[in-house]
């Protein structure tokens, strides 16, 4: 099996923290591209965990979008990624992470039947927020990770 080449930890740093601060402006494509270049260079679970933002991040785009089967297609996926990683990883408590996720897809993931493309739409003054509980690339996390 090949794997990428790491991204110099300074550059994933600045995309890692770019990508937080478009989530939280509720710019969710464009989170998804920054952590996109991170995670075709990451290995282990620094890839799972990538993986699962980028999908999380997509699925709320797909709200924005009125899209219901994308919510729910990528609710499942980020779901599966995002339970292989820590408790805490990268500096973000996930269990809060994934609880404000649930709190806001909630009324669509579980949905029965699921509405109509164009019948649900995203109130971003609910949208999950990402704050770092410390510093990853501070505390050698970052590095860390990508050797598991």
């Amino acid at each position: 099996m090949i794997f990428a080449s790491p991204m110099p930890i300074e550059e994933e740093k600045r995309l890692y923290l770019e990508g937080i601060e478009l989530f939280n402006g509720h710019d969710y494509f464009d989170a998804h591209e920054a952590w996109e270049e991170i995670w075709h260079h990451a290995g282990g679970l620094k890839k799972d965990f990538y993986q699962g933002m980028i999908q999380a991040a997509v699925a709320l785009e797909h709200y924005r979008r009125s899209n219901p089967k994308g919510v729910v297609s990528l609710h499942r996926s980020y779901c599966r990624r995002l339970a292989l990683v820590p408790r805490v990883c990268m500096g973000v408590e996930m269990s809060l992470f994934l609880a404000d996720m649930e709190k806001i897809l909630h009324p669509v993931v579980l949905a029965d039947p699921l509405p109509a493309r164009g019948e649900i739409q995203l109130d971003v003054s609910l949208a999950p927020r990402i704050c770092l509980a410390y510093d990853p690339f501070e505390n050698g996390e970052a590095e860390r990770l990508g050797r598991s």
